[in-house]
């Protein structure tokens, strides 16, 4: 179930040489100790700003070159956030250090909502009343959203159990009516009409597919859905008017309904981590 942005992410078995001065030497993860490049191709952004005031390398001119020093040696600082020094004055860096800063640089951003824990997942329930937002706009507001180091997103719902505590907890929401209130899901069909699938990593619509078809449709895999009937009646999925978005319904507790997605809706559910792929089932 469970977006780097900035820069690259490095995983714990990466060889990263991260721009130092001739003196500092970098030790990454397991201790391996590793000495920064010399040469002007190969210098770190500390060494090659002493450069930018140069004639030309490669036949750029030198104000170019500054700019790209100045980007350099931002990418450099940034990448510092996540170095630590050692007592011997050495420098290290983990892998999963770095990878929680540049996805959560500013630490836990949940702007004064509730953070509950499901199954060792964690959640929020987001919304009142007066709040209408579109399924888009929920999309952005949770990948604005950083708890314990893992950003935000729709959230993906696997299983009955998961399904009813999310339920439960918006029906206590203040002011949720179950007559009238529902709220937006991270599945979608937009990508490939009549397939459904969960939002996947980096924001993107590269999830778990979960359902094909109509409501007459198939479960993909065998995987958990709980389609219910919209306020019509109408057995869902019915891809009414290019509904693309999927909603949990107030109305029929829990059950889910696919909606146009520039329809608005009161509530939405957030959920923390990263989310799976189709290859990860």
């Amino acid at each position: 179930m469970s977006d780097a942005g900035g820069f690259s992410l490095l995983k714990d078995d990466d060889n990263v040489e991260v721009g130092l001065t001739p003196n500092q030497q970098m030790r990454i993860n397991n201790g391996t100790t590793h000495q920064p490049r010399s040469n002007v191709l190969g210098a770190s952004p500390l060494e090659m700003q002493a450069h930018a005031a140069l004639d030309s390398c490669n036949g750029l001119p030198w104000k170019h070159l500054t700019l790209l020093y100045i980007l350099a040696g931002s990418a450099f600082i940034t990448a510092l956030v996540a170095v630590n020094k050692t007592p011997e004055g050495e420098l290290s860096m983990s892998g999963s250090d770095l990878y929680t800063k540049s996805i959560c640089p500013f630490g836990d951003l949940t702007w004064g909502d509730e953070v509950f824990q499901f199954d060792d997942h964690h959640y929020q329930i987001i919304g009142s009343k007066d709040a209408l937002v579109s399924w888009r706009e929920a999309a952005m507001d949770a990948n604005s959203r950083c708890y314990g180091g893992q950003p935000g997103y729709l959230a993906n719902i696997d299983s009955e159990d998961e399904n009813d505590y999310l339920y439960a907890k918006l029906s206590k929401k203040p002011h949720f009516s179950s007559n009238t209130h529902d709220a937006w899901i991270g599945a979608t069909d937009m990508k490939n009409e009549g397939v459904f699938s969960w939002i996947g990593p980096k924001h993107l619509i590269n999830g778990v597919k979960f359902w094909e078809g109509d409501k007459n449709g198939q479960a993909i895999d065998g995987r958990y859905t709980n389609w219910g009937q919209d306020t019509s009646g109408q057995s869902q999925p019915d891809s009414n008017g290019e509904e693309d978005c999927i909603e949990m319904r107030g109305a029929s507790p829990g059950r889910w309904n696919d909606k146009n997605c520039y329809q608005p809706n009161e509530f939405f559910i957030v959920e923390f981590g990263t989310p799976a792929t189709s290859t990860d089932h």
